[in-house]
């Protein structure tokens, strides 16, 4: 059990260590010169990258973002030697994962790196999601497609992608 309890605590701190690295503040300050929390929306992510910078610059920081999600989940399946996906393999293994995931994500949010600044998270969560469970993932594009036609509004979709 305490062996358990450390991988899960060292799947933790790797996770948040590998969401925070600042990609896309990297990048354009390769691309700009600029600090990107300076430039548009002061979003370290994707989009702010996107508009700010270049699109090739962007579409680089997503594949970069996308990455740290799916590393995130195959460092976890290798430590603890779940199989994937791991949904059904054992609440071990779906703890250790979901915490890998959860703990990039939020080292996406909040990195240490530049003073707790981040972007959303989002596209390392989907890129997890795609290799936990694509179905999920495709189910939750079509809610989220349907909410939005009905209301008009990408508000009201995320939102009822959370709730769903």
């Amino acid at each position: 059990m305490a062996s358990q309890s450390g991988a899960i605590l060292a799947l933790i701190s790797a996770g948040y260590l590998l969401g925070s690295i600042p990609i896309a503040w990297i990048v354009t300050r390769l691309v700009t010169g600029k600090d990107l929390r300076s430039l548009g929306s002061g979003n370290v992510g994707v989009m702010n990258v996107a508009l700010n910078a270049t699109r090739w610059a962007g579409l680089l920081v997503f594949l970069g973002e996308a990455a740290k999600g799916a590393l995130a989940v195959l460092l976890a399946a290798r430590v603890t030697q779940c199989r994937l996906p791991a949904g059904g393999a054992g609440a071990f293994c779906d703890l250790a994962i979901g915490a890998a995931v959860l703990a990039t994500v939020l080292g996406t949010r909040w990195m240490v790196w530049l003073r707790f600044a981040g972007g959303r998270g989002n596209t390392a969560g989907l890129a997890a999601m795609l290799l936990l469970s694509w179905q999920t993932l495709a189910l939750g594009f079509a809610l989220w497609g349907l909410v939005r036609l009905a209301s008009r509004s990408s508000f009201w979709a995320t939102r009822a992608c959370l709730l769903a």
